[in-house]
């Protein structure tokens, strides 16, 4: 897994480490200085930086959709988290993500589950996957 976060790297790493202490789960960590900040203040996360991946295989989840406005399909919006004992985000996330590994394109199962291109978040030209 690939960490991607709008945070400050200080921030991010204190988490980061006492959730994963031994670098067992993080292959990579990203944070706010590889964002693009837009005029109006949103971090976007832009997946074309990971160049060693193909879009196809490559999902964002956050509680942002600005974050991926400009690879919209490869987006998994999720709620934010506030010490509720009964969230259940993280278990539905994890039964959709296995929902993924029989796709070829985890881009095409996104855009039919999330329809996230209707919000008009990407970029008006059309974005490759190189």
């Amino acid at each position: 897994m690939i960490v991607f976060t709008a945070s400050h790297q200080a921030y991010a790493d204190s988490i980061l480490d006492y959730i994963d202490p031994h670098d067992e789960y993080f292959a990579f960590r990203m944070y706010r200085q590889h964002c693009i900040e837009t005029e109006e203040g949103f971090y976007v996360k832009d997946l074309r930086v990971i160049r060693n991946r193909s879009l196809s295989d490559i999902v964002l989840v956050d509680n942002s959709v600005y974050s991926f406005g400009y690879q919209v399909d490869n987006g998994i919006p999720i709620l934010s988290y506030y010490n509720d004992p009964r969230d259940e985000e993280l278990l539905h996330l994890a039964f959709y993500i296995q929902s993924l590994l029989k796709c070829s394109d985890v881009r095409e199962q996104n855009r039919e589950a999330f329809n996230l291109h209707k919000l008009g978040l990407e970029e008006k030209e059309e974005i490759s996957d190189n």
